[in-house]
C-alpha cells in the first residue's frame, strides 16, 4: 500500500492553512450531491449534469491537491489529483484521505463505482475510493495525453497516449488493470463511449490527416472512420449523433456509419474546447473565446457572449445555468468563474480570482448547489456556493 494519510494531524493542519491562505474556510450551505465522474461529466463527454447551479458563487473552501486535472465529484465527495490524490468531504472540504502518487498527474482521472483511476506519467493506477489504498499499478507505453474515460457497462477504461508515429495512441484496460486492446490513432483526444462503441478524434499515422473513428469497446475493432480537416475537440455523443469540432466548424456525424449529417456553424479557425450538450443545445466556444448556445437540430444560434473562455478548461452545464472558466468577467477586469442563464446567456454571477496573471486551470465541475474548480492561485480545489460575502479578514 502506498503512503496514505487519514486525517492525520499534520495533513489536517496543512488543509486548514490552505483554506485560510485564500480567505476561505467555510462550509457550503448544504451537501452538494453530484455525479461528475469524468472530465466532461460522463463517458459521452456531455459536460452537463442535472443539478442546480447556485444563485451565488461565493468561495467556501480551498483544499486538497489540484493542478491542471479537473476535480471530480460523486455522492458527497470531491476527488482531485496532482502530486497526490485526495478525497474531500464536499460540503466542508475536510480531507477524507490522501495518497502520494508516483509522479504528478496532470490529466483528469476517472471514477468507477469503487475506484479512482489515475494516470501519473507512464503509470496507470487504481485507488480505492473508500480509503485511497492502491489496488493496482501498471505501466503505460507512454504518458497519458488526455483525460481518461470509463464505460460504465463494460468497465473498459480508455487512455489516450502522448503521440508517437508507428505506435499505439489509445489503449484500453479493464478495472483490474489488464490491457484489453490498442488503436493507432495519433494524438488521440479523450474518447466518448456510448453503448458498444468508442468514438475518438486524432490523426492518422501520417500526422497530418485528421480523423474521427468509431471503435468496438470490446476489442477495439474499427467500425468506421471519417477524415477531418482539423480535429479540434474530443467527440461528444449527443442524442442526435456524434459532435466534433473540425477546423472551426461544429459538425454532427451519424453514429451508424460516420457520415456527416450537417454542420452547425463555424466559430473561427478552431473550436478550442469540447462542446457541452444538454437538451438538444450545444454550448460551444469560439476561437475568440465567445460562449455560444446552438440548437443542434436546426443549427440556429440562440445566444452568444464574449467572455474569453480560458483555453484548456471548458464549460459545465446545469439545469438552469452554464458555468465557464473565463478571462473577461462582465463586472470586473480579472479572470475567474462565471455563471450564465441557460435560456438567454444573461450573467448570473461572477467569481474573480485575485493575483497577478491569475487564471482558472480547470473546467468548472457542478454538483447540486455548488461549483468546484482549481486555479494557478488556489492551494487546491475551490468550492463555490450560495453564501454571503465573507467579512473581516476574508
Amino acid at each position: 500500500m502506498r503512503r496514505r494519510a487519514f486525517l492525520a494531524t499534520a495533513v489536517g493542519a496543512a488543509a486548514a492553512l490552505a483554506g485560510c491562505s485564500s480567505g476561505t474556510g467555510r462550509e457550503l450551505p448544504s451537501t452538494p450531491d453530484g455525479d461528475w465522474t469524468h472530465h466532461a461529466h460522463d463517458a459521452r463527454n456531455s459536460g452537463a449534469a442535472t443539478v442546480g447551479v447556485p444563485p451565488r458563487g461565493t468561495p467556501a473552501w480551498d483544499r486538497g491537491a489540484a493542478g491542471s486535472a479537473t476535480p471530480l465529484v460523486d455522492g458527497d465527495a470531491v476527488y482531485s489529483v496532482a502530486d497526490s490524490a485526495t478525497a474531500l468531504e464536499a460540503r466542508t472540504g475536510e480531507e477524507l484521505w490522501a495518497t502520494e502518487l508516483p509522479a504528478t498527474a496532470d490529466r483528469t482521472p476517472v471514477l468507477t463505482d469503487d475506484l479512482l483511476v489515475v494516470a501519473a506519467d507512464d503509470r496507470l493506477l487504481a485507488l480505492d475510493r473508500a480509503d485511497g489504498e492502491e489496488r493496482w499499478n501498471v505501466g503505460l507505453p507512454r504518458p497519458a495525453d488526455a483525460a481518461l474515460t470509463v464505460d460504465p457497462a463494460s468497465e473498459t477504461i480508455t487512455v489516450p497516449l502522448a503521440g508517437r508515429r508507428g505506435a499505439a495512441g489509445l489503449v484500453a484496460y479493464d478495472t483490474a488493470g489488464e490491457r484489453l486492446w490498442a488503436d493507432d490513432t495519433l494524438a488521440a483526444r479523450a474518447t466518448a463511449i456510448d453503448g458498444d462503441a468508442v468514438s475518438v478524434t486524432g490523426y492518422l499515422q501520417d500526422g497530418n490527416t485528421g480523423v474521427l473513428r468509431r471503435l468496438s469497446v470490446t476489442d477495439g475493432g474499427r467500425q468506421w472512420e471519417r477524415e477531418l480537416d482539423g480535429p479540434d475537440t474530443a467527440p461528444v455523443v449527443a442524442d442526435a449523433g456524434v459532435l466534433v469540432g473540425d477546423g472551426g466548424t461544429l459538425a454532427l456525424h451519424d453514429p451508424a456509419d460516420g457520415e456527416r449529417v450537417r454542420t452547425l456553424g463555424t466559430f473561427g479557425d478552431r473550436i478550442p474546447e469540447t462542446p457541452a450538450v444538454a437538451d438538444g443545445t450545444a454550448f460551444v466556444t469560439s476561437s475568440e473565446g465567445d460562449l455560444v448556445a446552438v440548437e443542434i437540430d436546426e443549427g440556429t444560434e440562440r445566444w452568444r457572449r464574449a467572455v474569453g473562455v480560458v483555453a484548456g478548461t471548458g464549460v459545465g452545464v446545469g439545469r438552469d445555468a452554464v458555468v465557464a472558466s473565463v478571462t473577461d468577467l462582465p463586472e470586473g477586469d480579472l479572470a475567474g468563474i462565471a455563471a450564465y442563464e441557460r435560456d438567454d446567456g444573461a450573467p448570473r454571477w461572477e467569481h474573480e480570482i485575485e493575483g497577478f496573471d491569475a487564471s482558472p486551470s480547470t473546467a468548472p465541475v457542478l454538483a447540486e448547489g455548488a461549483v468546484f474548480y482549481a486555479s494557478n492561485e488556489s492551494d487546491g480545489v475551490v468550492a463555490l456556493g450560495d453564501l454571503p460575502p465573507a467579512t473581516g479578514a476574508d
